[in-house]
C-alpha cells in the first residue's frame, strides 16, 4: 500500500522538558517510517532525552519501524536517556517479542507506567 492509502500520523506532546510522548497512528512500515524518524530527530535536536512511543494506533509494524525505534534507543543511551513503547496491539507486540526488541526497549501498558520507568533510575540512591 502506498503512503496515500496508509498515512502515518504522529502527534508529539511534551510531558516535561526532557520527555516527549509520541502518539503514533497508522501503519509503521517502509513507506511511513521516515515520518516517525523525522519527528524523533526533531525532538533529539531540541534536547529531549526520553521518548515515550504510544503505539496503540499502530495495527502493523515492519522491520523499518523496529529499526527506527532501535536507532533512537541507541542515540539516547549516551545522553543518558531512554525509549519506552506504550500499549502495542497484540500483532505489533508479537513482532517486538519475536525479534527481541521488547527485551531492549521496555514495553508499558500506559503512558503513566512508562513515565514512572523514566523516573526509576533517578529515584534510586547512588
Amino acid at each position: 500500500m502506498s503512503v496515500a492509502q496508509n498515512p502515518l500520523s504522529v502527534e508529539v506532546t511534551l510531558i516535561r522538558e526532557d520527555v516527549a510522548l509520541f502518539a503514533v497512528e497508522g501503519y509503521l512500515d517502509v513507506d511511513t517510517a521516515t515520518e516517525l524518524q523525522a519527528h524523533l530527530a526533531n525532538q533529539l535536536h531540541h534536547g529531549r532525552r526520553h521518548f515515550l512511543l504510544d503505539l496503540t494506533g499502530v495495527p502493523f509494524m515492519d522491520s523499518s519501524g523496529m529499526n527506527i525505534i532501535l536507532r533512537v534507543y541507541q542515540e539516547v543511551r549516551d545522553r543518558p536517556g531512554s525509549v519506552h513503547i506504550i500499549a502495542p496491539v497484540p500483532a505489533v507486540r508479537r513482532i517486538l517479542d519475536l525479534t527481541g526488541v521488547s527485551l531492549t526497549v521496555p514495553v508499558s501498558d500506559t503512558a503513566e507506567e512508562a513515565l514512572a520507568r523514566v523516573d526509576e533510575p533517578a529515584a534510586r540512591p547512588e
